[in-house]
């Protein structure tokens, strides 16, 4: 039962390391690991090698020669298939076209069908095993030439993956040796299998194995994309930084730091489609014109006039601080009214015309106002709003020019 336990460890072993790639979908792992579908196929056969090596250790003990014999036959069809899928695998890994590959392709194949041959045979003539009449196994020349093949085809493996690792670099280098070490540690392994063929020294080497591709070679990889999908993180966010800065410049009025007429003829599109669908409600708009910027220009510079347009246009943003203010043409601004600034329009209409009155005795910055509510019945457009509004403000810019403003 010796034999069975330790091949039972390295069963449960082998799956609790390889369990994600196993059992996970193939495409979790396309982008990551090179040739995933053969490396999985590797798998599938190694984990079926370990169940026919479990139950040769558990059959041999309790001496059931019908069921070890045939078990035993499963065993070595396991064995040249798991070889047979390694070829596979290193050949798909290289993405190898040349001639080895092709040669190590079918030299693999041929194992595999010369291996099932002579397990054919040996139900006739026992040229690879036999069970004597003590119920003893007893190792055939076959089996010894059959290591001996398999010997010299991980050696071929990992001699042509040094040959390759030697001519790459960085990280694909270093995987590309770890691989080759597997061919080198089943060499070894197969070499005690050999000379002690009632030891589970073949199950021991696929798991050391398999443990050193699952360390050294899948979680480089996937340490490799991790990083590689960090830096493409990184630099989709330095985009988009760069991309709110533009798109801040090209919509930003230099002067006033408030939205230009680019983002207006934006959003006025915006609200012409939500009309046109009826998903709009409760909305206005404030249009502002400042009294006597020509005259000021004229007579104190452009400097001054310059200080005189954000003056006026920090008094429209703290007043309807929930708005979204537009600078649309050199004194005229736009204010489209929503949520909290539509509920309290007439309070705040009302503070801020009393505040113009105030600076026309102050000779402080005079505004003008219109202001307009969208109407589903009458309005199928934001210019039909725009209208109205406009004309209310040149009605107020009449009317403050009374009273006494520029």
């Amino acid at each position: 039962m010796y034999y069975s336990s330790v091949a039972f460890l390295a069963l449960v072993c082998f799956m609790i390391i390889n369990y994600d790639i196993m059992l996970k979908k193939q495409e979790d792992f396309k982008n990551i690991v090179p040739a995933v579908k053969e490396y999985r196929w590797f798998l599938y056969s190694v984990l079926l090698f370990f169940i026919a090596d479990l139950l040769w250790g558990y059959l041999e003990a309790i001496k059931l020669v019908t069921l070890l014999y045939i078990d035993t036959m499963l065993f070595f069809t396991e064995m040249a298939f798991a070889v047979f899928l390694w070829t596979r695998f290193v050949i798909a890994y290289l993405n190898d076209q040349s001639s080895f590959a092709k040669v190590f392709r079918y030299t693999g194949l041929f194992f595999l069908l010369a291996q099932w041959c002579v397990v054919l045979i040996n139900l006739f003539t026992p040229v690879l095993f036999l069970i004597d009449e003590n119920k003893e196994y007893i190792a055939k020349n076959l089996r010894y030439a059959s290591m001996l093949i398999q010997i010299i085809m991980f050696l071929m493996s990992s001699a042509y993956l040094l040959y390759v690792a030697s001519k790459s670099d960085g990280r694909k280098k270093f995987r590309r040796r770890a691989v080759a070490v597997f061919g080198l540690i089943m060499t070894a392994f197969i070499i005690a299998q050999a000379f002690y063929p009632l030891l589970p020294f073949y199950s021991a080497g696929y798991l050391a194995g398999t443990c050193l591709l699952h360390t050294f070679f899948l979680e480089d990889l996937k340490h490799e994309q991790v990083t590689r999908l960090q830096l493409l993180l990184e630099n989709e966010k330095r985009q988009k930084e760069e991309l709110a800065t533009t798109r801040y410049v090209a919509y930003t009025d230099a002067l006033t730091h408030v939205r230009n007429k680019h983002a207006y003829v934006e959003i006025e599109a915006e609200i012409d489609k939500k009309i046109t669908e009826h998903e709009l409600k409760d909305f206005g708009i404030i249009v502002f014109d400042l009294n006597g910027l020509k005259y000021i220009n004229d007579t104190y510079g452009h400097e001054m006039g310059d200080t005189y347009l954000k003056d006026a246009c920090k008094l429209i943003c703290e007043t309807f601080r929930h708005s979204a203010v537009f600078r649309i043409g050199g004194d005229e601004f736009v204010a489209l009214i929503e949520g909290s600034d539509y509920n309290d329009i007439d309070t705040l209409l009302s503070g801020f015309d009393r505040q113009i009155e105030e600076n026309i005795i102050k000779h402080s910055v005079i505004v003008s106002t219109g202001f307009d509510r969208y109407d589903p019945a009458a309005d199928n457009s934001f210019n039909s709003i725009f209208v109205r509004a406009d004309k209310k403000m040149y009605e107020r810019k009449r009317k403050l020019k009374e009273m006494g403003s520029i």
